[in-house]
């Protein structure tokens, strides 16, 4: 019976030590999925896509609009002119009807011309297009950086999003390891309950060890309970993060990874970001030291108009311009505006400066961080070594009857927290790696906006 519980524990121990090395091309499968499908990402996916829109406006500013334009008034009154041409015509009309013998010329009345059209009609058709205009220029190079900004902040997400899906598959790793190793020693124990039935059978054994026996065993299914509810738990967040029902199935398949490697670079998609939003900074900055520039903008409009819906040649009309606006004096907005933007981009190199150091730190940090767990996950082996060799001398001891029940069990819960403890130290250093790995920017995105 001594023997079989050896076996039990060694069987554990060795089913943990070949658990403990993942697969990363399992885990790079489930990382572009969540980086295919991860909601976050889908919504700043969708800002990059109005920034692009945005950008196209933009440039659209510098192509002719062409609007079709018609009008129709009348009215009666108002406003009017007398005009007697009657009074100055009709006397020389009546001289020349004298001398000619004729009435070839007929009198006629005064005139009297109202301002207000009445029946009048204005259709054209208008093109315009900017010739100068200093802020269409400047405002399609702030919104080509904006872009780049938001596909920066994308990004930043994404390499975030990375590190957390890796720690949560390592804790998926670690909630269902935890649980192997629970149900192994849940074995060991039913073995020792039945060691001491037997031995009380015997005439050998005592009822309060069995009693002993049966109550660790009853803690250990507590245990495995709690280590499933866990398990359940880290599963669902796992799946949140990668856009799956929160019940899917996770593959853990088990392979030879290879070495880590711990290189830290410079490239920081949060440097960018800052630097990026000094180039918008300062070209609002020369936009607003533009002002002085005149805005110049021509027009060509082709139409017909005229009274009663009459269209003909004499009604047709083109007419061709050209507008000019000069800013003179608006209360010196525009300096404030100059001097409120170079304030906005001494904080941001301000800013710059401090993220460039706490992101220095963070790279230091993460690199003694993984140093640290990987020297814990090692001294862990060892002490999971000796309380295996601890256990397989007492349980000897307790198959000869020479041991206590209590120093037994001390001895195969040390076994198991052992091994619990190298998997914690184990999955810390994973999780530091994924740490250090997005401190350094190392890992290759493949976004698909």
């Amino acid at each position: 019976m001594g023997r079989k519980i050896i076996l039990l524990v060694a069987i554990s121990i060795s089913m943990f030590l070949h658990a403990t090395v993942w697969s990363q091309a399992v885990l790079d499968k489930y990382i572009q999925q969540g980086l295919d499908s991860n909601l976050v990402l889908k919504q700043r996916s969708i800002q990059l896509e109005k920034a692009l829109l945005t950008l196209t406006t933009a440039k659209s500013n510098f192509l002719p609009s062409v609007n079709f334009n018609a009008s129709y008034t009348t009215a009666q009154g108002g406003r009017y002119a007398d005009l007697p041409l009657g009074d100055m015509l009709n006397p020389v009309y009546t001289t020349l009807n004298q001398m000619t013998g004729t009435n070839a010329f007929p009198q006629i009345e005064n005139q009297q011309i109202n301002f207000l059209p009445t029946n009048f009609y204005d259709t054209y058709i208008r093109t315009s297009v900017p010739l100068l205009n200093m802020d269409i220029i400047a405002n399609k190079r702030i919104q080509q950086q904006k872009v780049e900004l938001s596909n920066l902040d994308m990004q930043v997400y994404a390499r975030e999003l990375v590190k957390n899906i890796k720690v949560s598959y390592y804790n998926v790793i670690l909630a269902s390891k935890s649980v192997d190793i629970y149900e192994a020693n849940k074995k060991v124990l039913e073995q020792n309950v039945a060691l001491n039935e037997a031995l009380i059978k015997q005439g050998k054994g005592l009822k309060v060890n069995l009693l002993k026996a049966q109550t660790e065993l009853m803690k250990m299914n507590t245990s495995i309970s709690t280590a499933k509810n866990q398990l359940k738990n880290a599963q669902a967040y796992f799946n949140f993060l990668i856009n799956r029902p929160l019940d899917s199935d996770i593959s853990l398949e088990e392979t030879v990874s290879a070495t880590p490697q711990l290189e830290i670079t410079e490239k920081r998609e949060e440097i960018q970001l800052i630097n990026q939003s000094i180039e918008v900074q300062e070209s609002v900055l020369k936009m607003n030291k533009n002002y002085w520039v005149p805005k110049v903008n021509a027009f060509l409009d082709l139409g017909s108009q005229g009274q009663d819906w009459e269209v003909s040649k004499k009604s047709a009309y083109y007419m061709f311009g050209i507008s000019a606006s000069i800013p003179i004096y608006n209360g010196s907005r525009n300096q404030q505006q100059v001097k409120q933007t170079k304030y906005e981009i001494e904080t941001a190199k301000l800013q710059l400066d401090q993220v460039s150091q706490q992101l220095e730190l963070q790279r230091q940090q993460a690199l003694r961080n993984v140093l640290n767990a990987q020297e814990n996950w090692e001294t862990a082996k060892v002490q999971l070594e000796a309380s295996n060799q601890y256990f397989a001398l007492v349980s000897g001891a307790n198959r000869e009857g020479l041991t206590s029940q209590l120093e037994f069990i001390d001895a195969s819960n040390q076994v198991t927290n052992a091994e619990l403890f190298v998997l914690i130290q184990y999955q810390n250093y994973l999780s530091s790696l994924a740490e250090l790995e997005r401190a350094a920017a190392t890992y290759p995105l493949n976004i698909n906006n």
